[in-house]
């Protein structure tokens, strides 16, 4: 018998393939765009500081958005989103047609108050409704879909923009693509179901989180923001997207425009759309304990990461000495070296958020602490992003920038470190705080005692009663209490 259309749409993964498309749809677009270099101007100067305003709201509004999401629930933090992402495309297109200013800079405040309400929501929905066995591979999903999105952007930047082989921007039909894909997120986040309507695979429904006041939500805030795992992470928090303003620059500054759109495809392509998804596989690799895949992979980016910084110093101080009034085209040697960086650049960036947004839904916290802790991380991050791009809208010299980026990851990389190899909990206690179970269903950690028990049993008792009256005792001390979220 086939599924019926409503249990699709309360199964978990319903909802992580609606935020994918979201994501697909808005940051995809976004990177896409900014992708290009300069937001596809000719000069970033504009771009940097229209960048800059974007990831200040994001940062101020990362303090809040968990308590918002918290009271009116995932579907309308989606939903609000997906409302200023075209805005900022359309923006950025008057300002290039008509030399417009000031609707650039409107633009960017938009596009930042949508997209932390956006980045915070997915990052609860991947981190709560999908069972613990599969939140690596649903934080692969969003960011795979969204990367994507950047790549398709950048195809269709190159296609639109094929003739350019010099110097110069975009032309208005790339805007115009950009905006019109940027609508259509809108009516696919009004179908995400709440959270208590979600029922999983093994009959498990969610943990919510009951919003009680505005008092208490900031006490929460406030414990979580003097918590030692947030100030252990925060330098990474603001490590994660310093990268980006350097990166776009350094397309826009070195590059032809379609060079430019080709560069963009492939960065999001080969290391977020390709190996993203099997870093969450391995992330979700259940025959090792949680604890070990955090500490295994967690070593494996830092090596990795140290490894593109170095490369890309490297490429940095040989095009310092570059005539830069001679754009890199597709066809000169020189573009290949451009195209390795880029592509391992790419790499990097969605491996920081990958394992970033893994640790966080391991840390054994419920619904409403993840939400608050996720927005954090985009506040934090955003404060990073918005700090390199008044770097770059300074003209501080791309060397220098790339210093700021190589400074903030050594300084980052100890306390995520720390984190995975000491503070990741195992599954059973992530299990425990963000499932609701039906009466005489057994959760995952009573599975593990049953089957543990089963190999030494006490003659003529059974492991079901062993284990009931174990559980039963666990469950008056640690079992958390479950309500529903108000929407």
């Amino acid at each position: 018998m086939a599924p019926s259309l409503k249990s699709i749409r309360f199964h978990p993964w319903y909802s992580v393939s609606v935020v994918a498309w979201l994501a697909f749809c808005h940051p995809g677009m976004f990177s896409a765009l900014n992708g290009l270099g300069a937001s596809g101007e000719e000069s970033a100067g504009l771009s940097n500081t229209v960048n800059a305003v974007t990831f200040g709201a994001l940062t101020v509004g990362g303090f809040f958005t968990g308590i918002i999401c918290n009271y009116i629930g995932f579907r309308w933090t989606l939903v609000i989103g997906t409302l200023g992402y075209a805005p900022y495309a359309a923006a950025l297109y008057t300002n290039a047609a008509f030399g417009n200013t000031w609707f650039p800079i409107l633009g960017g405040l938009t596009c930042g108050v949508s997209g932390v309400h956006l980045w915070t929501a997915t990052g609860a929905v991947n981190l709560v409704l999908p069972p613990v066995s599969q939140r690596g591979r649903a934080v692969a999903t969003k960011f795979t879909l969204q990367n994507f999105g950047g790549f398709i952007g950048g195809i269709l930047a190159f296609g639109l923009n094929a003739s350019g082989s010099v110097k110069g921007r975009v032309s208005d039909a790339t805007y115009f693509t950009f905006m019109s894909i940027m609508c259509l997120g809108l009516p696919a986040a009004l179908t995400v179901p709440r959270p208590e309507q979600v029922v999983r695979s093994d009959g498990s429904k969610i943990a919510s989180h009951k919003f009680q006041s505005l008092r208490e939500e900031f006490r929460g805030l406030k414990k979580m923001l003097s918590s030692s795992n947030f100030l252990l992470l925060l330098p990474f928090f603001l490590y994660c997207q310093w990268d980006l303003s350097y990166m776009w620059t350094w397309n826009a500054v070195y590059h032809s425009v379609r060079a430019r759109g080709l560069l963009s495809a492939f960065f999001y392509l080969i290391g977020p759309t390709i190996i993203g998804p099997i870093q969450g596989y391995l992330l979700d690799k259940t025959s090792w304990s949680r604890r070990k895949r955090a500490r295994i992979g967690s070593v494996l980016f830092a090596i990795t990461s140290a490894l593109i910084w170095i490369f890309g110093l490297v490429v940095q101080y040989q095009y310092d000495h570059r005539d830069l009034t001679v754009a890199i085209d597709i066809v000169d040697p020189v573009f290949a070296k451009s195209f390795l960086l880029f592509v391992l650049y790419g790499l990097l960036e969605n491996s920081s958020m990958v394992v970033m947004y893994w640790i966080l839904g391991s840390l054994g916290l419920s619904a409403g602490e993840v939400a608050s802790l996720v927005g954090l991380a985009v506040g934090l991050g955003s404060a990073g992003s918005t700090a390199a791009f008044i770097i770059g809208a300074k003209n501080v010299a791309l060397v220098w920038q790339l210093w700021a980026n190589v400074i903030t990851f050594l300084i980052g990389i100890p306390g995520l470190l720390y984190v995975a190899w000491f503070r990741v909990v195992e599954d059973t206690v992530v299990d425990a705080v963000t499932s609701k179970r039906l009466e005489n269903e057994p959760s995952l950690s009573e599975e593990k005692s049953r089957n543990s028990i089963e190999t030494n049993l006490v003659p003529g008792v059974g492991a079901d009663v062993i284990v009931s009256g174990l559980v039963r005792h666990s469950k008056e001390l640690t079992e958390p209490k479950v309500t529903s979220v108000k929407y």
